[in-house]
């Protein structure tokens, strides 16, 4: 699996916009469907059995409207004989009242089954895409999650999957539905009355015409205040994920400027939609009521020549309403299925795309990286920024056991080289090697559990510290948790607050300080107990105490395993068995602290100018 490959071209970019332009639904846009078919194949019985039970619940529908006629118009006539099918006299209220219970108890226990049947289905086939669709958000390679927000990430999982789930409970089932009965119902309208049919036909197509050019119009408008909404969303996201810098530049009135200015532009598209929304509906039910006044003046027409009973006139406009009801829900039903069409194309981008671990269920190998780790003239330029190279002709050797510390003005390429150590990418061109085998070749969960790593921005998880420590390894006991605790001097403090371990970080580890973080995160890499070390400014937010007690428990964690130290802080790098000190994304000089400071090169360059901070 190539890391850094270029993201699907399904995939919406970053900003959560969308680049497609917004297309009409078209019946090869079904197509779609095609792509959950590892989903719906399993259920195919379901589906059968529910469109079985929704054609006999849409037919007994029809049976239904067709008692109300006759129970309308018993007793105009006087109409003797008996209803198809059922043989009840067509004079005898008594008769078609009990029927007509008896078919509508029936209908509802069919109605009920087809929502059993439907959600049964939707539900497995949900869970099984929910649980796919998160395996593969956190198996994807740091590149997919460098070129897209969270938001819209977050969105995959629970939006779109629930617009998903919604075609499935409802919207096929409507559509089928909708289908039976204007099908079923123009056939029994025409035994009714063929010329009485076809005056109801006539007048279809019209509001099919205006629906279709109202409807366009409102969804247009309907698209853009989303895209409104959306676009207040990220200014949300952002102001309540900086509103520590919000705060402090007390800039709330320039966000607030941002937010009000969509804000504005929602209200306004909103009130354009109302208007043309309710122009819509003006104009239906003037349509709507003429129709059915012409209707009811050709029926009774008809009743006065003979040519039409006053029961069948009656289940005639039952029937229409019906018909009419159902042609008018279609847009809404088609609608939404091209949303569902592209909430399904959305998940699936995800889901099919590769991914650094294909399955994660698999077992892990258990491997030792207690081995000589060699970067060979690597050259790396990250995808977001691919004509800026960061590393150029990189070489580095950490012997098993050894302390490298990497020093070197901001940009050299420090942490690139410990993200490549972690195999978050893959050099454009060079190796990495762990021992005599390539790092790419070795297996990636089975090398990345015996790695540690503790960065300088530590973020924690939101649950207890309990929890955060544990991450470094999931079995560990109680025991283990606090004697971990205790070798990165975080136990003190934690026994301070009321809860103890219970104690709750908040999210992204808000109610803990900068030095309490990365303590923690240490007793997190304690834990975990790994092969090579990486520290990341791992000492950078602590003071001078904690400092000297932290370094004291780094050096016992870094005895006998390897470990790349990145540091500004003499007193984190001077005793390394090897300083490396990088320029332009590669080592331009190496050796003991002692060694660089009498050679008076870029190193001792670096303490003088106090780049290298001495410690306060």
């Amino acid at each position: 699996m190539a890391h850094g490959q270029r993201p699907h071209p399904g995939l919406r970019p970053s900003n959560g916009e969308d680049p497609s332009p917004k297309k009409r639904f078209q019946f090869q846009d079904l197509r779609g469907f095609g792509r959950m078919k590892k989903y719906l194949r399993p259920y195919i019985g379901h589906f059968a059995a529910g469109l079985i039970v929704m054609t006999i619940s849409g037919g007994l529908t029809l049976a239904i409207t067709r008692l109300w006629g006759q129970l309308g118009g018993v007793g105009t006539t006087g109409a003797a004989g008996e209803l198809p099918f059922l043989g009840i006299a067509l004079d005898d209220l008594a008769s078609i009242g009990w029927t007509l219970l008896m078919v509508l108890a029936v209908q509802s226990l069919f109605s009920f089954l087809r929502v059993l049947l439907f959600a049964d289905m939707t539900e497995k086939m949900m869970l099984s895409m929910r649980q796919d669709a998160f395996d593969a958000l956190v198996s994807m390679p740091m590149a997919f999650y460098d070129a897209r927000r969270v938001g819209d990430l977050n969105s995959r999982i629970s939006a779109d999957i629930a617009t998903i789930q919604d075609i499935f409970t409802v919207t096929l089932a409507e559509l089928f539905r909708g289908l039976i009965l204007i099908v079923g119902g123009i056939v029994a309208l025409s035994y009714f009355s063929v010329e009485l049919t076809l005056w109801m036909l006539g007048t279809l197509p019209v509001m099919i015409v205006a629906a279709v050019v109202f409807g366009r119009f409102i969804r247009k408008l309907s698209k853009r205040t989303q895209d409104e909404v959306a676009a207040s969303n990220v200014v949300v996201q952002d102001v309540l994920t900086a509103i520590v810098s919000v705060k402090s530049y007390a800039n709330e009135w320039l966000e607030r400027g941002k937010y009000g200015k969509h804000a504005i532009e929602i209200k306004s598209l909103a009130m354009r939609g109302a208007l043309w929304r309710g122009t819509f509906a003006s104009f239906i039910i003037l349509f709507l009521f003429g129709a059915i006044t012409l209707i009811i003046f050709k029926g009774a027409d008809l009743m006065q020549q003979g040519e039409l009973a006053s029961e069948h006139f009656f289940s005639f406009l039952l029937m229409t309403g019906l018909v009419a009801g159902s042609i008018g829900g279609m847009a809404a039903q088609f609608s939404a299925l091209q949303r569902g069409l592209g909430a399904i194309e959305s998940v699936m981008d995800i889901v099919e795309q590769d991914r650094e671990v294909e399955d994660l269920d698999a077992p892990t190998p258990l491997l030792s990286l207690r081995r000589t780790v060699v970067f060979e003239d690597v050259h790396f330029k990250y995808p977001q920024r691919p004509d800026v190279p960061v590393l150029q002709g990189m070489n580095l050797k950490v012997e098993p056991g050894q302390q490298i510390a990497l020093v070197g003005t901001s940009g050299a390429g420090k942490s690139t080289v410990a993200a490549l150590l972690l195999r978050f990418h893959q050099p454009d061109s060079g190796t990495i090697k762990m021992g005599e085998h390539h790092a790419a070749d070795l297996d990636l969960r089975g090398y990345r559990q015996q790695v540690a790593f503790v960065p300088q921005e530590v973020i924690l998880f939101g649950g207890d510290l309990r929890s955060n420590i544990r991450y470094g390894d999931p079995k560990a006991s109680e025991s283990q948790v606090i004697e971990a605790a205790k070798k990165a001097y975080a136990w003190d403090f934690i026994q301070e607050f009321p809860e103890g371990l219970d104690t709750l970080v908040g999210e992204r580890g808000v109610q803990l300080s900068g030095g309490q973080r990365q303590r923690i995160a240490i007793a997190r890499a304690i834990l975990k107990d790994p092969d090579l070390l990486i520290l990341d400014e791992a000492t950078s937010a602590l003071d001078s105490t904690s400092e000297r007690e932290v370094q004291a428990a780094l050096d016992a964690l870094m005895e006998g395993r390897s470990s790349v130290v990145i540091a500004h802080r003499l007193s984190t790098v001077k005793n390394a068995d090897r300083i490396c000190v990088m320029e332009s994304g590669k080592v331009v000089e190496e050796g003991t602290h002692d060694d660089l400071m009498a050679k008076g090169g870029t190193y001792a360059r670096l303490v003088e100018n106090q780049e290298l901070v001495s410690q306060g």
